[in-house]
């Protein structure tokens, strides 16, 4: 009997632990929202969950980013962020489609390189699926 509840709260907090990974965002300002937690927490498998498989970032210096490369680089410690806070933002909805604007404040490293600062951000949510799903953002400093 004991075996039997051990298994059964073993297969639970599993259960739990892998939900916890497996974000569902409920609109498309939550998944960016929940984009941007992910980065802070430095959780790859919450960004593996809620970007799109054709993912791309464009960075500070204009560069894209590949979803798979971004994943890497934050699962690695290549990219850090010590901290962020969203504000500013405004969203536009079109059908499936919800493009979000706003202001990041953020103090992050970047292969050992430190930024602190405001950005500007973009980023494009689509519905497919039933599930939200992060496609693009951009990011511009704020002089």
């Amino acid at each position: 009997m004991k075996t039997l509840l051990l298994t059964i709260l073993s297969l639970a907090f599993s259960y739990i632990a892998k939900a916890q990974t497996n974000v569902q965002p409920i609109d498309g300002l939550d998944c960016s929202n929940l984009f941007f937690k992910a980065l802070l927490e430095e959780d790859a498998k919450a960004l593996e969950s809620l970007i799109s498989n054709d993912f791309s970032v464009i960075g500070l210096q204009g560069q894209p980013i590949e979803g798979r490369a971004l994943i890497q680089a934050v699962s690695q410690g290549i990219i850090v962020v010590d901290s962020g806070m969203l504000s500013a933002a405004r969203t536009r909805t079109y059908g499936d489609v919800m493009l979000i604007n706003g202001l990041w404040d953020v103090r992050a490293r970047i292969e050992n390189n430190g930024f602190q600062g405001a950005l500007s951000y973009m980023s494009v949510c689509v519905k497919s699926g039933g599930r939200w799903k992060m496609v693009a953002v951009q990011f511009t400093p704020v002089p």
